[in-house]
């Protein structure tokens, strides 16, 4: 009798042990298939995106951009993966750390959005060079008589030639016995970029010292007058200004006499 019983006891440890171990591996497989059903493989795709908040009217650098894993189904349609089709590029609108670069956030080429600090003088992670004068964007008017008959547009280079009366009396404690009152012109600065333009109001890009003489020759009701550049001509004007003087001398301009009656 001690024999069987000793038997069924193996047996009933045997079975439960079996039993344990099926009921292991079929927690186990359940917990894999679980697992594999919350954490399912998604697709994705590299997305070009600002790696930190860019404001609007900025000339994008790569230091603006990053490319990012993207769920293929929130791409957006037009979003950009490269960082060269973006560099370079004028801001319209801000855009916020993450955001995806589209197309539409770009300044249109044919309209195009000016801004302060030229490309040139941006570092390659988007600061302002150290050496880069201190920009100002400012407007002046300038009627179409004035500006090529109106011809000048956004993009072109120009020089401003500057007309005033002068009177030497007026601003010079003790002229010279040849100074005359007279009018008096001068190419007072050169290649000039047109920013932007509405009507006869021209938005240029100068330095804020030459802002301030601009403001005061605006002041005195003298008369400023564009000068067309061609494109890729840097070659400087070297003029010395001229009055009646310089222009008698040069045409040969007879000076009129008094005639004895």
């Amino acid at each position: 009798m001690q024999d069987g019983s000793k038997r069924r006891a193996r047996l009933i440890l045997i079975s439960g042990i079996v039993l344990a171990i099926f009921a292991g591996a079929g927690t186990f497989f359940y917990a894999s298939n679980a697992q594999t059903a919350v954490a399912p493989v998604v697709a994705t795709t590299p997305v070009l995106v600002a790696a930190r908040e860019v404001p609007a009217k900025t000339t994008l650098t790569a230091a603006d951009l990053k490319v990012q894993e993207y769920n293929v189904d929130a791409k957006p349609a037009s979003a950009l993966i490269r960082p060269e089709d973006a560099i370079g590029k004028v801001t319209i609108t801000a855009m916020s750390v993450g955001e995806a670069i589209l197309p539409s956030k770009f300044s249109d080429p044919k309209n195009p959005v000016f801004v302060v600090i030229p490309a040139t003088a941006l570092a390659a992670d988007g600061a302002i060079k150290a050496d880069t004068p201190n920009f100002r964007a400012m407007s002046i008017t300038v009627p179409d008589a004035n500006a090529v008959g109106g011809a000048v547009a956004v993009g072109d280079s120009v020089d401003i030639l500057f007309t005033m009366q002068f009177d030497p009396l007026k601003f010079i404690t003790n002229p010279l016995p040849n100074q005359t009152s007279d009018v008096s012109a001068k190419i007072i600065l050169e290649r000039v970029p047109i920013l932007a333009r509405l009507a006869a109001t021209y938005t240029i890009r100068v330095d804020a010292l030459t802002a301030e003489r601009i403001g005061y020759l605006q002041a005195t009701g003298g008369q400023m007058s564009f000068l067309l550049r061609a494109p890729k001509d840097e070659r400087a004007a070297s003029t010395t200004g001229t009055s009646f003087g310089g222009v008698m001398n040069a045409f040969k301009i007879p000076i009129p006499e008094k005639i004895p009656r």
